[in-house]
């Protein structure tokens, strides 16, 4: 390590102009990074759940769903059908949009199946005189039907709201859904209507993404110019803030150009990459900065002060960043995709801050002093020199009282723990936005009036010829859900192919047709939506199909409500399946030697479902990575000290904090979001710095014959200025996330803000008693 500190001093000016060409030349490739936004990206390939919601969309079309609904208190008019048909056709010309659904298209369909269009030689039903629309017509028994069906979703009960169904493009999904928020603010200022209101699980993600976006640069800006302010006014050095925005500056830019050579995209996660790079970044410049100006204190030369400083904060810089990387690591044994990604994308920036300070620490330090500055020396030395005496003082009294101190952080670790494992989590996306946010109203406004706006599906394997009699079953198992499901924390629908079917056999000419004709009849009529009912025949001889049961419950259940309600509707279904196959006589032996288990003939799936399990599988992984984080820093404190016990040491006050605020979370009676979630394997990253230069500092009193309890007391007071200085400005920084709109970013926000905290405070107290316990 001296060897390479020494060339890099020598070679100070080839290395910034080095790094400056690189970062130049890494910039306009970083700027190609391109953000997935789509919930489907945050599963990998071989996810059971990702391959469900896949062959959803293989079977019934590519398509995501929007609904975007008003009130309208004459809307079963010809004046309110004319308005839906403005809104409807306005709605169509926008790109990205492949079919609509709506009272206007609903009417339309209802008058042209009760004319003389489905039978040969006119032999339908004759148009009647009444004018008012077929759709609303109670002596109109296809127009009920329909009516019936699609209440709650094109229009209320009662009339008084309409809606106007949107499928989009999957593939242009962004585009689409920023035409939808123009066409909805237009469409408020209409005459005659009120309360707009645009929901879906495309809107949802999509603003979630807005948002995160928005307060991952916030943060950035915030956090980097608190830290600058804090190197400005502590340190007196603009030398110190021109090092800090090369460094976080250098790392970014490297660590996405290479995602993007890479072939990786952001997610949702990846937009607190600057954060997190400059938690790491400022650390390290403060300590090189403390340090520095402490050796120009006593009257060192600049360059005496600079190779001092870099021969002796190198190793310790080299050990926190490979700690970070480590633990951030850990991430790659996710489930979830992006978080494995995110995992490389941090370990790989936080090997970049390392190299980043080789290239420019050098010459920043070497620039010349402003001569003012070097007039209020004494000054400048003032806080730090506060902040290392309240350091030793509190270093000295739990040292002191060690046995007291490690019993005392035992007893809180099995508290936390405890506390901890009794923690819900929050599986509904909605409850991820504030109440008072327009897209919270926006669903309570649709929810009030048209029923639960959370949509899932249920998907049945079916033989692929239907029979009239056979519908009839389907029929029943809707009944069954909704019979045993059904309230306001269940099932508020259950539309399939078989209402359809079952409203044209009302009217004259369709009561007698095969099931097969009524098919064919009505995709005539909506051909986009019976497409998404019923597949096509799949598969070899004997062939099947797959029947689709579009699902709606309230968005914002309770997570053992959503788990309970998935598996009993998959439960009723199964239990259907097998009654029919008891029921049915197979044509072949070869037939019934084909035929699925019926687990496998059933699959419940949709953007509902997703949500659902994504946020318990990210809980999940995140206990997992937690472990092999701390198995993965604990290894490396112990190479990095030469020591096991050392490493145990520092690992155990850096588990605390994690711990601690999540149990803070479970008793305060809060659930475990995705915020909450990701706190778990990134805090151990987030406050081993401090261990790592409180040890290295210890090793090297140790090393020239002090006793342990001064060598601990004497290591805490030299770190503490920086680490408390790092932990005030990143403390600030991230308390700026309290006020997002998306509350796991919030979450986060404030969690890290106190796992920093706390882990200061534990590293200065409760690790010098724990090295003063176990190094004897």
């Amino acid at each position: 390590m001296q060897f390479l500190i020494q060339y890099a001093i020598r070679w100070r000016l080839v290395l910034m102009a080095l790094g400056i060409v690189t970062l130049a030349g890494a910039y306009p490739v970083s700027t190609r990074l391109t953000t997935e936004q789509s919930v489907s990206s945050l599963f990998g390939d071989q996810d059971i759940t990702l391959q469900q919601y896949e062959n959803l969309k293989r079977w019934f079309g590519e398509d995501d769903v929007l609904v975007l609904m008003y009130r309208d208190e004459a809307l079963p008019t010809p004046g309110g059908i004319e308005r839906s048909r403005r809104l409807t056709e306005k709605v169509r010309a926008l790109e990205g949009v492949t079919a609509t659904l709506s009272p206007w298209v609903l009417n339309e369909a209802a008058e042209g199946m009760n004319q003389a269009k489905l039978l040969p030689f006119g032999l339908g039903d004759a148009s009647p005189a009444d004018k008012t629309p077929a759709l609303m017509r109670p002596d109109d028994p296809v127009g009920k039907g329909l009516s019936d069906i699609f209440s709650g979703y094109t229009h209320s009960a009662d009339y008084s709201h309409a809606a106007v169904v949107v499928m989009i493009d999957d593939q242009k999904t962004a585009s689409t859904v920023a035409g939808l928020r123009d066409i909805t603010t237009w469409w408020s200022q209409q005459q005659r209507v009120s309360n707009v209101s645009l929901v879906g699980e495309p809107v949802l993600v999509d603003e979630a993404f807005a948002l995160v976006r928005r307060d991952g640069a916030r943060l950035a800006l915030v956090t980097i110019a608190l830290l600058s302010l804090v190197l400005v006014l502590a340190l007196l050095d603009v030398r110190l803030v021109l090092l800090l925005a090369l460094v976080i500056g250098w790392s970014v830019v490297l660590t996405k150009a290479t995602m993007f050579l890479a072939g990786i995209s952001l997610s949702l996660i990846a937009s607190i990459l600057t954060a997190i790079v400059t938690v790491v970044a400022v650390t390290a410049v403060l300590h090189l900065g403390v340090r520095y100006h402490s050796r120009r204190g006593r009257g060192f030369s600049q360059i005496e002060s600079t190779e001092e400083v870099m021969q002796r904060m190198a190793a310790p810089i080299f050990w926190t960043c490979a700690t970070d990387a480590a633990g951030f690591a850990a991430l790659c044994f996710s489930e979830i995709l992006p978080v494995r990604q995110f995992g490389l994308m941090v370990a790989l920036a936080a090997m970049n801050v390392f190299v980043a300070i080789l290239l420019f620490t050098p010459t920043c330090l070497m620039l010349p002093e402003l001569r003012w500055i070097r007039r209020i020396v004494p000054t400048r030395h003032l806080l730090t020199r506060t902040l290392r005496r309240l350091c030793f003082r509190v270093a000295a009294w739990f040292a002191g009282h060690r046995k007291w101190t490690v019993s005392a952080a035992a007893v809180v670790m099995v508290v936390a723990i405890v506390a901890v494992t009794r923690g819900e989590t929050e599986t509904s996306f909605l409850r991820n936005f504030r109440p008072d946010s327009t897209i919270v109203q926006d669903y309570g406004n649709v929810e009030n009036n048209l029923g639960g706006a959370g949509v899932w599906d249920l998907v049945l394997d079916v033989p692929a010829t239907l029979s009239n009699p056979f519908l009839s079953q389907v029929q029943t198992l809707q009944r069954d859900l909704l019979g045993e499901l059904g309230g306001e924390a269940g099932l508020s629908k259950a539309i399939s192919i078989a209402d359809a079917t079952e409203v044209l056999g009302r009217s004259s000419a369709g009561k007698w047709m095969p099931a097969s004709v009524r098919i064919a009849a009505m995709r005539t009529r909506l051909p986009t939506f019976i497409g998404a009912l019923i597949s096509e025949p799949i598969g070899e001889a004997p062939q099947r199909r797959k029947l689709r049961v579009m699902l709606r419950s309230p968005e914002g259940l309770s997570a053992d409500t959503k788990r309970e309600l998935i598996a009993n509707v998959q439960r009723i279904a199964a239990e259907h399946l097998q009654r029919w196959d008891a029921e049915a006589e197979p044509t072949t032996a070869e037939q019934t030697e084909n035929e699925q288990p019926v687990a496998e003939r059933v699959t419940v799936t949709g953007y509902y479902v997703i949500m659902t399990r994504l946020v318990d599988q990210l809980v999940s992984d995140q206990w997992r990575c937690f472990i092999v984080s701390a198995m993965l820093i604990w290894l490396l404190m112990g190479i990095a000290t030469r020591s096991l016990r050392l490493a145990t040491a520092a690992l155990v006050p850096n588990l605390l904090p994690a711990f601690l605020v999540l149990a803070a979370v479970s008793l305060g009676g809060g659930r475990i979001n995705m915020g909450a979630a990701m706190i778990a394997a990134v805090s151990v990253g987030l406050s081993i710095d401090g261990s790592v230069h409180l040890l290295t500092v210890y090793r090297r009193r140790r090393a020239i014959g002090r006793p342990p309890g001064q060598a601990c007391v004497s290591a805490a007071g030299n770190i503490g200025a920086p680490v408390m200085l790092a932990t005030f400005a990143l403390v600030a920084g991230f308390s700026v996330l309290s006020t997002s709109e998306f509350i796991p970013t919030a979450t986060f926000g404030t969690l890290v803000a106190w796992t920093l905290v706390i882990g200061t405070l534990i590293n200065l107290s409760v690790l010098p008693a724990l090295v003063r316990s176990l190094d004897r």
